[in-house]
């Protein structure tokens, strides 16, 4: 270990001692840093530590001490004084509030009459009839007297024109009114018509009562904003929904995805304001009640319109009716939660005046506890600090020591087991066998190995057989594949297991099969010169199962017919040749570009135990190369001649 991440203790500080005493030497830097044992000191070190034995280091810890008990007295003073203030304030704002919360009564009146227009005279220009120009003449005195009757008509920089002043607004929807039959509106113009007007509503509403402090209800005025603008948007769904229903159906898709849309968002904000207040939640659930009908028909009208299967035979101004009913019925009980939640918002709003005197006192008296504890939590804080950093120095070492333990067992379950796999274990999960329907098995041994290990010790044969996995773990790691097993000069790779691959799992390994017959024909036994290892590839494609055997030793293994031909390829081949099964060379064909012989012996053929595998006539193949593989020899022959 570096000689720079080691502790060095202060000296003429036996605390400091004891504890680096009980420091590994492997403590992570930060825990270094925390600790923060330095051998040099600054002078505001030197200021601030003092040496207790001298009389200025007596009253140097004396100012200290005391320090620690003043600022905390400062500290809850201020925070008193400050309370205090607070409560006067929002008792004296506590009238402005109830104004603006009775205004905003006011706004979600006139929200709701507008709406109801809007939605009359998209109904109207949906489907022009007497009966539907009624419902929209009914409208319009509605809407005249809610504007008159607004308490005071807002004022900024963010009004548009046309609403600039109450005369002006009027004007403006009355000179939409008489234009309505003279030129060809469209649902969707009155749609925006009128909710371009909605949303500067809106927008009064939230300056309103962003403006003016709300204090602890923040979450209820949150939530009453959001029943607001949760009502306007069910209103534009109620709006929509009268349209499909006295025209038959949505004209274009834009409709039909703008309906998803408003209702999406209406749910969402007003389960916002659920979620903001409980007081809100209760409300609901009380008016509701009233109406315990109206839920069950909103959403059978909603997925009749969701299905989007009526026609212009089926347009039906009743069934517009029942839908706006129905819907009405519902914003009602909105509306009525909304004033009720604004009422309780009035309600808190006085009591949270009267309990903020109240906290004046609680926190003038608890000033006077803490001011005598103060200096017995001080010394008990000096000990406890003492014995923390004792404990924390322990503990510290031994979770460092458990995540390096946690790595290496990680690391160690990784080379086991497929990584899929391991983390599943990891999670005390169970890993079920599982069959895979297309996969490559790769199967290769050393020729003539009981021979080498005759003439090499026990070391130079693990040794051996360690380098030569190394290089073969280095190439296989370029493909697809997964390295199942090593049992001594045995050597098994699969592909398309554990993570499938379509049809690629056979190129994978025949690739990397050339790959390994032509990085072999240069490894030289170390201890044995001249004696170059051999080695026989066998492959085979097909279904296998695939599963963890055991537990407290867990292996990744495969079972099936495929691993025993494949194993039989491997023992029926012959010296540095690949020999593949019928099934594979067709995988190959498929993927195109390699070279294959068919074996023209009966080697094969004679296994009995492959012949009731494969029933009929039984050929296997020798792999030679591939377009997509090129020979380090030949390699070597390109860059010499670019060299020359």
């Amino acid at each position: 270990m570096k000689q720079k991440s080691r502790i060095y203790p202060r000296h003429g500080s036996s605390e400091v001692q004891e504890n680096a005493g009980t420091i590994s030497p492997i403590l992570d830097r930060d825990i270094i840093d925390m600790i923060n044992v330095r051998r040099r000191f600054n002078r505001c070190d030197t200021l601030c530590r003092g040496n207790p034995i001298t009389d200025a280091g007596k009253r140097t810890q004396l100012v200290k001490m005391l320090s620690v008990v003043m600022i905390p007295v400062l500290v809850i003073t201020g925070m008193t004084g400050n309370n205090f203030a607070s409560s006067i304030g929002n008792y004296i704002s506590s009238a402005s509030v109830r104004d603006v919360l009775y205004f905003s009564i006011e706004l979600g009146a006139l929200l709701r009459i507008i709406q109801f227009e809007r939605d009359m005279s998209a109904l109207y220009v949906s489907n022009i009839k007497p009966e539907t120009k009624d419902f929209l003449l009914q409208r319009y005195p509605d809407t005249d007297l809610a504007i008159q009757n607004l308490s005071y008509w807002p004022q900024g920089e963010n009004l548009i024109p046309e609403m600039e002043t109450r005369e002006k607004f009027l004007s403006y929807l009355n000179k939409h009114r008489y234009q309505l039959d003279v030129f060809d509106q469209s649902v969707e113009g009155e749609l925006n018509f009128y909710s371009g007007s909605i949303d500067v509503l809106l927008k009064w509403l939230y300056d309103s009562v962003s403006e003016t402090g709300t204090g602890s209800i923040w979450k209820d005025v949150v939530a009453y904003q959001e029943i607001i603008v949760a009502s306007e948007l069910f209103g534009r769904e109620r709006a929509l929904g009268v349209s499909f229903y006295a025209t038959g159906g949505f004209e274009t898709r834009e409709e039909y995805l703008l309906f998803v849309e408003k209702q999406n968002r209406a749910n969402v904000t007003f389960e916002s304001a659920r979620f903001y207040s409980k007081i809100a939640f209760d409300l609901y659930n009380v008016e509701l009640a009233k109406n315990p009908n109206v839920s069950e028909s909103i959403e059978d009208f909603r997925n009749r319109i969701k299905s989007n299967n009526y026609s212009k035979e089926s347009a039906s101004i009743a069934e517009a009716e029942m839908w706006f009913g129905n819907m009405t019925i519902y914003q009602g009980v909105l509306t009525r939660t909304q004033k009720a939640l604004a009422l309780t918002i009035d309600d808190n709003l006085v009591k949270a005046s009267q309990e903020g005197l109240k906290s004046v006192i609680t926190i003038c008296i608890i000033f006077g506890v803490i001011l005598i504890v103060c200096p017995l939590l001080v010394f008990a804080v000096y000990t406890l600090t003492s014995d923390i950093q004792k404990y924390s120095i322990l503990i510290a070492d031994r979770t460092h020591k458990l995540k390096k333990e946690k790595k290496r067992t990680e690391l160690l379950l990784y080379k086991m087991l497929p990584k899929s796999v391991a983390e599943q274990l990891r999670q005390d999960k169970n890993v079920d066998p599982e069959k895979y329907y297309d996969s490559t098995i790769f199967f290769s041994s050393i020729v003539d190995f009981e021979n080498i290990s005759s003439h090499s010790s026990p070391l130079q044969v693990v040794k051996t057989l360690t380098d030569l996995y190394k290089d073969f773990d280095h190439r296989i790691a370029m493909y697809d594949v997964y390295k199942v097993d090593t049992i001594t000069d045995a050597y098994m790779v699969v592909s398309g297991i554990p993570k499938r691959n379509g049809i690629r799992h056979a190129s994978q390994i025949g690739t990397m099969a050339l790959d390994i017959i032509d990085h072999i024909q240069n490894w030289v036994v170390p201890h044995l010169p001249g004696v170059k290892l051999e080695i026989r590839i066998g492959i085979h494609s097909g279904p296998v199962i695939a599963g963890i055997f055991e537990i407290k030793m867990p292996r990744y293994c495969l079972f099936g017919d495929t691993v025993n031909v494949a194993l039989k390829m491997e023992k029926m081949g012959i010296v540095n040749k690949i020999h593949i099964s019928q099934t594979t060379r067709d995988y190959l064909l498929a993927t195109s570009g390699y070279d294959m012989e068919e074996r023209d012996d009966d080697v094969v053929k004679k296994d009995k135990e492959v012949s009731d595998i494969f029933k009929g006539i039984l050929r296997t193949y020798w792999l030679n190369n591939s377009d997509d593989f090129m020979p380090s020899k030949k390699i070597c022959e390109i860059q010499t001649t670019k060299q020359k």
